[in-house]
This record gives C-alpha cells, structure tokens and sequence, in this order.
C-alpha cells in the first residue's frame, strides 16, 4: 500500500509535463532566430529599430503555452531558461544576455501569476504584455552602450510597443489556444489555480538566482580588455587608449533598438587613419572579448561620422564599444580588436562566363550567426541565405543547379533545394588577416569549407 502511494506521488514534473515544456522550449528557441530577423527586415524597411518590438509577443508565447498546459508553479521559469539555452546555442548574437532575457521573462510571468485575484485572462494579459516589455529594460541595463544622456520617453515607446505585442500574440493568442485544446480534450481546462504556492516561491528565488548568475557570467565575459588592438592591412600592428590617444572625442547622437542617446567617442576613421590602413582595405572586422565579432565596410567608416569607439571606465578596467553603426549587430561592447582587410569577393559563374561576384559587405543587413565546429576550434560565423544572393541575380538562362568548389571538392545543390531551404548560407570566415567562405546551415552543419566559385548550371 505504501509502495503504490509512493509511485502515486510521482515527481513533482511528470514526464509528460517535461515532454511540453522542452518542446516549447525548443520550438521557442528556433523560432526567435527566425523572428528575429523578421524584425530586422520591419527595422530596414521603415527605419526606426524599436519597430523590432512588434514581434516581442512572439517570443514570450511559448512560455505561457507551456504555463497553461502544464498548469504548475515554476514551469515559466524553466521555459524560460531552457528556451535560453536553445537561443543560446543556435548562435544567437547576445551570447549570455538571452539567457537573462528569457528567465526574467519567465520571472514575470510566474510573478504574475502568484496573484490569485486575478482572472485567468487578466493573468495571461498582463504576464504577456509585462514578460515581453521586460526585454526592453534587459538590454537597456546590460547590453545600453554608457552615453551621457537616454531618451527615457524613447524607451517608454518601446516598451510600450513590446508591451502590446505581448499583450497580442503572448497573452490573448495563448488563451485562445489553451483553450480550444482544452475543448478538444488533449489537455484539461485552464488555468493555474488560485491559490498561492509555497512551490512558485520557491521557483521565483531560483530564477533570481540564475539571473544573478548569467549576469556575472555576462558581465564578466563583457569586459574590455583595457586597450584595443589595430591589426591587418594597417602600417604595424598598434594600440588604441583612450588614456593615452592624442585623437579628439567628439560627442553624436545615435539610435540602437530604438533607444536614442548621446555618446562621446573617438571616430573610428581617425584611428584608422592614425593607424596607417591601407587604401585597399574594404572591411573592418570588429572583434570582442567574448569572441563576438562583426565587420563594417570602410565606405561606412569613411561616410558614417555617428561611427565611433566609445570608452569606459579607466586602466586595465577600460572597455570599449562600437557605437553609430548603421547596422545594429556592429554596435559590439567590450571591443578587443579591430582587424583591417581586403575583401575577397566569390565568383559566380555561368556557361563558362563571370555573370557576378559574391561580396559580404552587399549582404550584412541578411547575415545570421551560427556557431561551427571546424579544425580550428567552435567558432561563430555570420551567414546569409543562398537563395537570396542567387535570386538578384540576371542570368541569360535559368539555372537548375550550383556547383559550389573549393579548388579540390565541390558540392552540388539543386535550385529547388536552395530555393525552399533558407537554412542554407553562405558563411563569412575570417581567420587572422585572411578571409574565405563556408557553405553551410543555421544549423551548423559544414557543407563546403573554403569555397571559392560558384558555378550554375
């Protein structure tokens, strides 16, 4: 008898219940990559970077799907972190500060939650609009480069934009689902009860926990490197300090995710320019402590005078931020190095002619990041879609297939798989002073390593 209660009681997350969050947790994950640059296209297409926010919802539905379906305390919390951990490890830009995102996300909405005054609606509401605003003030304190200055009714927009799509396609879309599901009979009725559990405390201060953590660890890995590194296609390698630079500041205004501010900073054409780059030099690969790194075209660098190394704090302790770059993935904190250098376009070629070339500067705004494994160790490549390049193509004929080689092996892919799979890219691989391209997927599997012409046939 004591035996059959004992199995009775379970574990407190019967398998089932981990079955739904790890899938929501994953499906989350993956699917922020692709909302993500969704919103990028919006931030293109009408200028502004908190038009980024309209998507927020998105990313905190599958966190309240899992909420409702499993219906227990602490199931927010752990979404959230394993759908950080999925980001995380799909490649995704900001390194450790998603996870901070996605467990205080889970925060909210299991604070939201402990109130038992509220209806089941008003919880879904409000944990939606809140969990997803909360973003917002994430990247704000962690991922804000120092300026003098915020537009606080700037981030009271924004937030105010991510708030509504949380409200929309976080809360009321998630309701509508748990609810026809629970209509059908494949999960039983909504919602969360009542009554307040010692359990979601207990989850609560564990999340707390975990986000103190990931923001050492982010904080730590953050940091500058008190100097930074000029290398390449430069006079000789050299040191930037702002301690010690004979280059004046100058103050810009500037807008990164929608929060304008001004930034005091020394232009980055003037530190080339001390530096001696070469007048060959087409690219600017900015690399961080943490091993982010980005390129921005030298036409920017010489054109963009919003384009400057902002420094902060003093000595060994010094970090350094791009800021003003007109693409959002080069605004990188905690700068080590900037490497100078000569492009090396890919050719494509058609009936044994050059019909274009490949060049990454054309595609920056279309590039995601994904971590590889090659010989040299994991490293996080930016990539865009195959697709994409061949489709502003003119051909004289239509293709049906491309012939990617590398000198000594080459891979064929045909136009309807290109076509239908947006997975496959074309990477940027810079190794020291030299670059060359990979062929592979968002899901960090190598195709082609070191390809060097297109063929289409």
């Amino acid at each position: 008898m004591n035996g059959s209660g004992a199995m009775k009681k379970g574990y407190y997350f019967t398998t089932r219940d981990l079955l739904f969050i790890a899938g929501f947790s994953a499906i989350g994950g993956l699917a922020s990559t692709y909302i993500n640059m969704i919103g990028d296209f919006f931030q293109s297409l009408l200028g502004f970077a908190g038009t980024t926010q309209w998507a927020a919802g998105l990313h905190i539905l599958w966190i309240l799907l899992a909420v409702g379906i499993v219906n227990k305390p602490g199931t927010a919390v752990l979404t959230g972190v394993l759908k950080g951990l999925v980001e995380l490890l799909s490649g995704n830009t900001h390194g450790v500060l998603v996870l901070i995102v996605d467990v205080v996300a889970g925060l909210v909405v299991e604070l939201i939650f402990y109130f038992p005054i509220l209806s089941s609606l008003w919880k879904n509401i409000l944990a939606g609009g809140l969990a997803a605003a909360s973003n917002v003030f994430v990247f704000q304190i962690f991922a804000s480069v120092p300026s003098d200055s915020l537009a606080f009714w700037s981030l009271l927009v924004v937030g105010g934009m991510a708030f509504l799509s949380g409200v929309v396609f976080g809360g009321i879309i998630s309701q509508i689902v748990i609810k026809n599901l629970a209509k059908t009979g494949i999960i039983s009725q909504p919602m969360m009860g009542s009554k307040v559990h010692w359990t979601r405390v207990g989850f609560v201060l564990l999340g707390v926990l975990l986000c103190a953590v990931f923001a050492f660890v982010y904080t730590q890995t953050a940091k500058g490197a008190g100097e930074v590194v000029l290398s390449g296609n430069v006079t000789a390698d050299q040191i930037f300090n702002a301690q010690t630079t004979t280059i004046t500041p100058i103050s810009v205004e500037s807008e990164l995710q929608g929060m304008a501010g001004t930034y005091t900073g020394y232009p980055i054409k003037d530190i080339l320019a001390q530096a001696g780059a070469g007048d060959d030099s087409d690219l600017i690969l900015v690399t961080a402590t943490d091993g982010y790194s980005y390129f921005i075209t030298m036409d920017e660098v010489r054109s963009n005078p919003h384009l400057i190394l902002v420094a902060s704090g003093e000595g060994k302790d010094a970090s350094y931020s791009v800021v003003g770059a007109t693409n959002s993935k080069a605004w990188v904190r905690g700068v080590a190095e900037l490497t100078v250098f000569q492009s090396v376009p890919v050719p494509i070629s058609m009936a044994g002619n050059v019909i274009a070339e490949f060049h990454p500067q054309h595609w920056q705004f279309d590039m995601d990041s994904v971590y590889f494994e090659l010989e040299t160790g994991s490293k996080k490549l930016q990539g865009v879609a195959v697709y994409l390049v061949l489709d502003t193509l003119t051909l004289p004929t239509p293709y049906e297939q491309a012939v990617f080689s590398n000198g000594n092996d080459n891979i064929t892919l045909d136009k309807v798989s290109i076509e239908q799979d947006d997975t496959i890219r074309i990477f940027v691989n810079i190794d020291g002073y030299s670059m060359n391209y990979l062929l592979g997927t968002l899901q960090g599997q190598v195709l082609l390593d070191n390809v060097n012409s297109i063929t289409l046939q």
